[in-house]
């Protein structure tokens, strides 16, 4: 079996000590420290965990009863799951214990699926309709207990806004309609009549915690049109693993601790629309789609765009149009609404900020368009090295590749394109609300992306089944999302 090691093997294990080195020497440990002070000690660390890192891969070769060189590369594939390392930031955390544990984990799945590929299509018969829904109420139950701790301890993400919008709320059962004492009316801000069914709600519970169960719910809930999204486009046992992907997605699970911003209660009626119009169903694809864009006024570009998605998936004309027709049609219509409110209520500076913003920058009236809009471009985020490491830390978690892959992605492009227009960098924090609708549709471009990739011929060459292989990359994308956990574990301090 030794002498059966190809070169590119060893390259890969070659590859995979230099990032473990390189894990252990950016470590920020006292005790660390103190070893790489001492050549002999440090010379004598980096070994120990190279040669542990040898013996497991022949170790696990040795486990599979195959021929010596499948079983190497079965091997090799079990110790993908160290390239995590190269995710993980360990000057952010001195606790190493998540890492290593998602580390183990996923090399113990990966070990299972390999050495089990003919119960695969077993386990994809299974219907896990029960596990979501148990996950939807322990999701529910650990933020909403969550939340509530942190509203009786005063310590709410964004606490600015949270009391907006349960004023807002309260003046509205009050009988003053929407108004706040921030922006006079919130549709002088954003123009989103989704909030009047939340209204009833609130009538019911007046109380500030009640838009953020609600919220809660409605993110909890969303995990459904993605399961059902994930089946129609895998239609096996890796469905399950991309749908706790979902539900764990940095971008998306932060926002449980957040103010109850509109755009927060879209990924249920978003990934509603994009799975009917997969069905082909136009009825409810477009009522779903109504009740996006009334969620906000930038939802307008999202149905433009699904009005030209439609015509390169060849579609009817009514797929074309009746999207293409609602978005122009909710986007003047918004811009003339703001605009209206703002004139009545005199409203504060920061009301409808980003159309302000951008039209300040990007169309100076000094007549010089080119000038305007060079200067734009330089003062955005598209022109921060910061702001564009975001975005590497935004697809990151999915493989990189595998959401690009597929045309799906694009639908998210217009969400993308106003947060690094942007002059602001918390635009693409986690942590903030302003990349939900590109968070839902790479995570369903990275499903198609996935069974794409499982046909590729190298794939075969692995001797492995499509199914097998989307299986472990299932498993691989959300060990990568729960490493990521760092970005939204933060505000939960």
């Amino acid at each position: 079996m030794i002498k059966s090691i190809s070169q590119k093997h060893l390259a890969f294990i070659l590859f995979l000590s230099l990032v473990v080195i390189n894990f252990i020497t950016s470590l920020e440990n006292d005790r660390l420290r103190i070893i790489f002070n001492n050549y002999f000690k440090s010379a004598g660390l980096i070994f120990l965990c190279i040669a542990c890192l040898f013996f497991t891969w022949i170790a696990v070769a040795f486990c599979f009863k195959k021929e010596p060189k499948l079983s190497l590369r079965y091997s090799g594939i079990t110790l993908f799951p160290l390239l995590l390392l190269l995710l993980w930031r360990p000057q952010d955390h001195s606790n190493l214990y998540q890492p290593i544990i998602t580390i183990l984990l996923t090399q113990l799945c990966f070990f299972l699926i390999l050495s089990r590929q003919d119960q695969v299509a077993t386990i994809s018969s299974l219907k896990p309709k029960v596990l979501i829904l148990i996950l939807i109420v322990l999701y529910c139950a650990i933020f909403g207990y969550i939340a509530t701790q942190k509203f009786n301890s005063f310590s709410f993400f964004n606490s600015k806004d949270f009391g907006i919008y349960n004023q807002t709320f309260y003046n509205s059962i009050e009988g003053r309609l929407f108004l706040n004492s921030t922006y006079g009316s919130n549709f002088a801000c954003h123009n989103s009549p989704f909030y009047f069914l939340l209204l009833p709600f609130y009538l019911m519970f007046p109380h500030p915690l009640t838009l953020i169960f609600l919220k809660i719910g409605l993110l909890a809930l969303s995990a459904i049109p993605f399961y059902l999204i994930a089946r129609l486009i895998l239609k096996d046992s890796s469905v399950f693993p991309f749908t706790l992907t979902f539900l764990f997605y940095p971008f998306l699970i932060s926002q449980n601790l957040t103010a109850p911003h509109e755009i927060c209660y879209s990924p249920f009626f978003i990934l509603f629309t994009y799975y009917f119009f997969r069905q082909n169903r136009f009825l409810p694809f477009m009522i779903f789609l109504i009740l996006a864009v009334s969620i906000k006024e930038h939802f307008s570009m999202l149905a433009l765009l699904f009005g030209i998605y439609a015509l390169f998936s060849k579609k009817r004309l009514k797929w074309v149009l009746s999207p293409a027709l609602l978005g122009i049609f909710w986007g003047i219509f918004s811009l003339w609404i703001i605009q209206h409110f703002q004139k009545i209520y005199q409203s504060h500076t920061d009301s409808a900020w980003f159309i302000l913003n951008l039209s300040q920058r990007f169309l100076s009236q000094d007549g010089n368009f080119l000038s305007s809009l060079i200067s734009g471009f330089s003062c955005s985020n598209i022109s921060n090295w910061y702001s564009l490491r975001q975005v590497f830390l935004l697809i990151s978690p999915l493989g990189i590749i595998l959401p690009l892959i597929s045309p799906v992605s694009l639908l998210g492009l217009p969400e993308l394109t106003l947060n690094l227009l942007s002059d602001r960098p918390g635009m693409l924090s986690p942590v903030w609300h302003y990349n939900i609708i590109v968070s839902c549709f790479i995570l369903i471009g990275t499903l198609e992306g996935v069974k794409k990739i499982s046909h590729f011929k190298w794939v075969k060459n692995l001797n492995l089944e499509p199914p097998t292989f989307r299986l472990l990359l299932s498993v691989f994308v959300l060990a990568c999302t729960l490493t990521h956990s760092y970005t939204w574990l933060r505000i939960t301090k």
